[in-house]
């Protein structure tokens, strides 16, 4: 989620600048409230820019004031409203790329992640810019990994949606999450192949979950020499240390 916060406030500084210098090809009578409302946007002052917009709303249903509604309403914590304009900002320019991304950002706060994702994979297909593509990218993984989590204990269904989210993004959470739901419907060399994924692009966690499951995979393998080695790499992680343990005791018992 972060990356998707810095993304929105680069594009809304950028877009801020583009709609300055193009509003003159608005109605005249919506200019001046338009750009009033773009300076109160810098200022953070969103419930004036908000008004403001409204005023040159009703002079003309411009794709830039609508999208700058949107902005406003999400700034104020108006996710409902925000959708309704930046619906509306594409349904009055459907290659206006910077309308997909807010609204993808509204529906990913509000757990609504299919739609999320949805509206991230519009902006790949109007973007140009590899930079903001590559972001963009990294939303998708998001949204399909929120998906996964919804799923529950329904670990066929949340692969489905883990391996959608690595199919944009090789992301470490995603693999380390796939490594345990491969592991809990006994597709082990699957599992094992997340792990080794997770470790190969990790980033954000520690080594000790995909060792761990690397260590309970070869376990059921009844691959013990490897089960012993990932285990006993495990045992010290905050997070999965005492179970890798307990399964290095209950192996040692069994000898």
């Amino acid at each position: 989620m972060k990356k998707m916060t810095c993304l929105f406030y680069c594009l809304l500084g950028t877009f801020l600048i583009t709609f300055a210098s193009f509003a003159q090809t608005m109605d005249s009578v919506a200019v001046k409230p338009f750009n009033d409302g773009l300076d109160k946007m810098q200022k953070s002052d969103y419930s004036g820019a908000l008004t403001d917009f409204q005023t040159a709303l009703a002079a003309s249903k411009d794709y830039r004031v609508y999208y700058q509604l949107g902005v406003a309403n999400e700034k104020l914590n108006k996710p409902d409203d925000a959708v309704t304009n930046f619906k509306n900002t594409i349904a009055a320019k459907p290659d206006f790329e910077p309308a997909y991304n807010d609204l993808g950002n509204v529906y990913f706060t509000q757990g609504k992640y299919q739609d999320a994702a949805d509206n991230f994979q519009m902006v790949l297909k109007t973007s140009t810019d590899s930079t903001l593509k590559a972001n963009v990218n990294f939303n998708i993984t998001l949204a399909y990994s929120g998906l996964a989590t919804s799923a529950g204990k329904n670990s066929k269904k949340a692969i489905e949606y883990l391996k959608k989210a690595v199919s944009y993004t090789n992301y470490d959470v995603v693999y380390l999450n796939l490594a345990k739901n491969y592991f809990l419907i006994n597709q082990y060399d699957k599992s094992i192949e997340a792990s080794q994924n997770a470790l190969k692009y990790k980033k954000t966690i520690s080594e000790g979950g995909p060792n761990y499951w690397l260590g309970v995979a070869y376990q059921k393998k009844n691959d013990a020499k490897k089960a012993k080695e990932y285990l006993t790499k495990a045992k010290d992680d905050p997070v999965y240390g005492k179970s890798a343990q307990t399964v290095l005791t209950a192996m040692e018992k069994q000898q």
